[in-house]
């Protein structure tokens, strides 16, 4: 279960970024180019929120079942000290956990925005930090927190 959840999760991973990339590059050039906030615009956001939440539930139950967090949560001191330990236990999940707020926050902000160059401008910021916070904290394969996973 734990290696189908993790490939699962994986897979996921890819189409949040590709959704992320997509809405913060639209924000960026809608807000330069003045062109309308439309309805496309909205429910990309919404699906890229959405992925981001259920990327973020695939992502809790993994935690709970992962042989890395229980060895690290087994000694949380020495976890501490070493980086790949604390990375899975720690670094990993609060940083997604803000990133998914994030998109969230820029979501629900950019409804309430008043005109379209706020929207675009909402989406942006927020979104964009979110992308930069997940692509920070993914376990890419040339990272030493991530040998070994492969790309997917």
């Amino acid at each position: 279960m734990y290696i189908g959840l993790l490939h699962f999760h994986s897979l996921v991973r890819w189409i949040l970024l590709l959704l992320m990339v997509v809405s913060v590059v639209k924000a960026f050039g809608g807000q330069k180019s003045g062109i309308a906030y439309t309805d496309s615009d909205r429910k990309r956001t919404m699906f890229t929120m959405i992925f981001g939440h259920i990327q973020l539930v695939m992502g809790l139950v993994l935690y709970m079942v992962s042989p890395a967090v229980q060895a690290a949560t087994a000694d949380m001191g020495a976890a501490m000290k070493d980086p790949i330990l604390r990375f899975w236990a720690v670094e990993h999940v609060m940083m997604m956990v803000i990133a998914i707020v994030l998109l969230t926050i820029g979501n629900i902000k950019s409804k309430k925005a008043s005109t379209d160059a706020a929207k675009f401008k909402t989406v942006a910021i927020w979104y964009g930090i979110a992308l930069v916070l997940v692509l920070v904290t993914i376990p890419w394969p040339f990272r030493a927190v991530g040998a070994g996973r492969g790309w997917f």
